[in-house]
């Protein structure tokens, strides 16, 4: 019985340690943009000033599909859009887009970004 209570404690402890980086679900974000969000948090730890600090990730739907964009508040360009399989999305009428996406969530962000 002590063993177990032993191994429940240790199991509990690393489980709790386990940072977690993301806003939502970790299953529902794609493979793609985990790999992203690491990247970028190598460069904030080796490079605190690269500005993506202030950036973020951010989940709409749109059209019954899930789409991602990456804000940054130094970027004077408006958000990039990726489709689930992280492929570059451009709609035809990007205010179309704007007007009727929905249900906001946050994927990530920086530790010293400020939503806008």
């Amino acid at each position: 019985m002590k063993k177990l209570l032993l191994l429940f404690t240790i199991t509990f402890l690393l489980s709790s340690c386990e940072k977690d980086y993301y806003l939502i679900p970790a299953n529902e974000v794609p493979r793609w943009l985990k790999d992203r969000i690491s990247h970028d948090e190598k460069i904030i730890q080796s490079d605190p000033q690269s500005g993506l600090d202030v950036a973020a990730w951010i989940r709409y739907k749109y059209e019954g599909d899930y789409y991602f964009e990456h804000r940054n508040g130094l970027s004077s360009l408006g958000p990039e859009q990726y489709d689930f399989d992280g492929n570059k999305y451009q709609p035809e009428d990007i205010f179309e887009y704007m007007e009727n996406r929905c249900c906001k969530r946050f994927v990530w962000k920086g530790p010293n970004y400020i939503d806008y």
